[in-house]
């Protein structure tokens, strides 16, 4: 008799635990975020994610792009590097343009400004002013947003968003002899940013020499973004920021 009862006992708490799996609420907790790589950066979006452009922005043929690798590889060498973006608005559709970078755990911000877009689409820069507080540290990722908020919207959120990452690495050598050999060591080693920096000011200062051009061609392939390539640079101003 007892042996049954133990029976009885066991098989009706495997019954309550196989139940128990059905009813048990879900976690209502906010997952934690991915931690990132032991080494590289983290993946951003370098075009829109989730954002209203098509109720509150003009529609354009082209998306609001950041010029980057976004390969988890995304580097510097320069303690106050530059970013470059394609904007397809002017001034006329956007009522404010911001940039903002963050340290890695988002909690610090390490620089934030306005930029006034020019009259047409184009390529703009944003560096990072040549000062210590707006220096990246070495070996340290570093989250960078820009975002725009439409003319026609009443959302305090911005409409169009696109964010990334970057590293600012330290190297035993680098070349500093030509910008030929500059921008090999750049490409081999994923110094992205200051790979299209450079070749970036090259092509707009140099529009009619066709090696500039080519090359320009080639590294914004490489990077899947060879459709920026005709684009040409805008004279974006930077702003103070309007609380």
């Amino acid at each position: 008799m007892k042996k049954t009862w133990m029976s009885v006992r066991f098989t009706c708490l495997a019954v309550f635990m196989l139940f128990a799996q059905f009813i048990t609420p879900p976690n209502l907790q906010a997952a934690p975020p991915p931690k990132p790589p032991s080494t590289g950066t983290p993946k951003g979006n370098s075009s829109p994610g989730t954002t209203r452009p098509e109720v509150t922005c003009k529609q354009t043929s082209k998306p609001l792009t950041a010029l980057n690798a976004n390969n988890g590889n995304d580097y510097t060498v320069s303690e106050n590097p530059s970013f470059w973006f394609y904007v397809p608005y002017t001034q006329d559709d956007v009522k404010r343009v911001e940039f903002l970078l963050l340290d890695g755990q988002e909690t610090t911000t390490i620089y934030r400004t306005e930029i006034k877009l020019a009259a047409k689409p184009g390529l703009i820069k944003v560096s990072l002013p040549a000062n210590s507080q707006n220096s990246l540290k070495p070996n340290q990722n570093y989250r960078w947003y820009l975002m725009l908020s439409c003319r026609a919207s009443r959302s305090d959120e911005p409409d169009v968003v696109v964010d990334g990452w970057i590293q600012r690495k330290i190297f035993d050598s680098n070349p500093q002899v030509n910008k030929s050999q500059k921008f090999i060591f750049y490409t081999k080693n994923n110094i992205w940013y200051d790979a299209i920096n450079d070749l970036a000011q090259q092509r707009f200062q140099n529009p009619n020499n066709t090696d500039i051009q080519n090359a320009w061609k080639n590294l914004l392939k490489l990077l899947g973004k060879d459709w920026v390539a005709q684009e040409q640079f805008v004279d974006a101003a930077i702003m103070p920021i309007r609380e």
